[in-house]
């Protein structure tokens, strides 16, 4: 898998509402990491999280 296809996985789910440990537990990375990722696309608003996802997409 990319990294580009993990980040974007990691947004995903955390825009579905997944808690930042269960997502680091699904993808093999530390919380931390995850709530890195997550930060920059916008984390906790989900609403921010998503037009990242849509940004990305297109």
């Amino acid at each position: 898998m990319s990294e580009n296809a993990e980040r974007q996985m990691i947004v995903t789910m955390l825009a579905e509402g997944n808690p930042v440990w269960f997502v680091a537990g699904m993808v093999h990375k530390s919380s931390h990491e995850v709530y890195l990722i997550g930060r920059a696309a916008g984390y906790p608003d989900r609403t921010k999280l998503r037009k990242a996802l849509y940004r990305s997409a297109a």
